[in-house]
């Protein structure tokens, strides 16, 4: 954010995805289209101290490989660069971020070099350079996670987010008996969602989630208490309908309805509530 490559709403998002999928926030951020690998190692390379280097385009010298072993390169994910010869030799490696002092005393005990210097350098590029230089081999790319397509329009699942498994049955079954799908999606499937999707969600639950810039694609339709202050929190985030209690079933058809016009009707249901 002090680099201007984000705003509170992508950082909020990278970090659904960060404690959703667990992954680190970087990685994150660029699986999620923010950032670029450059972009997120020059940020770590800033908030550490430590230089930032393209791997790619370092020249690897097979030759230094003696000076620090494969088991040292496999543990710690450490490439040598270059060997500084002057009146004190450094042998400068790459790493990943954060910097482990660990893994530079591990480096000076095998190499024999009193200075060892840390630059950082991108996973994708410290797996290329160590599969270069050691044949480790390469790691399998990541399975796509691409997001299945849903219907649109009526037929589409009303989407369900952050209600206790007993309710989001009790919810899906009533709807399910007039014809509506219904689809319980992740936090991170809720900040994805599009336009045409109709998200029905607890207000707290989503106050959370949106909380700062954070907005969503989807239309809301949100339930809390009976008064008026849950009401007015509902609206303050965006949402285009209210019920009082999920469970109330006509309720919640009506409210279904009046935001997506002829849900259901494609089923032949009959209209048991």
């Amino acid at each position: 954010m002090e680099l201007g490559l984000l705003d509170r709403a992508q950082l909020r998002l990278a970090l659904v995805h960060h404690h959703e999928l667990n992954v680190p926030l970087g990685r994150a951020l660029v699986r999620e289209g923010l950032c670029t690998e450059a972009d997120v190692l020059r940020a770590l390379a800033q908030q550490q101290g430590v230089p930032a280097i393209d791997l790619d385009r370092e020249p690897l010298h097979p030759k230094l490989t003696r000076l620090v072993s494969k088991r040292i390169a496999r543990q710690y994910r450490v490439v040598p660069l270059r060997l500084d010869k002057g009146e004190r030799e450094v042998l400068h490696i790459a790493m990943p971020a954060p910097v482990s002092l660990e893994a530079l005393d591990a480096v000076r005990a095998v190499s024999g070099k009193p200075r060892v210097e840390a630059h950082l350098a991108s996973d994708p590029a410290l797996t290329r350079a160590l599969a270069a230089l050691y044949r480790f081999p390469l790691d399998k790319a990541e399975p796509s996670k691409a997001r299945p397509s849903r219907p649109r329009g009526a037929d589409a699942p009303v989407l369900l987010y952050a209600w206790p498994p007993v309710t989001a049955t009790l919810i899906s079954r009533a709807l399910a008996r007039e014809g509506i799908p219904t689809q319980v999606i992740s936090p991170l499937e809720t900040m994805h969602t599009e336009a045409t999707d109709l998200v029905f969600a607890p207000v707290q639950a989503m106050e959370g989630l949106l909380a700062g810039e954070a907005r969503i694609a989807g239309t809301l339709l949100l339930s809390g208490s009976s008064d008026d202050e849950d009401l007015q929190r509902a609206h303050r985030i965006g949402a285009r309908g209210y019920v009082p209690n999920p469970l109330d079933e006509l309720m919640l058809l009506r409210a279904i309805r009046r935001l997506r016009p002829g849900a259901g009707a494609s089923s032949g249901a009959q209209g048991s509530l």
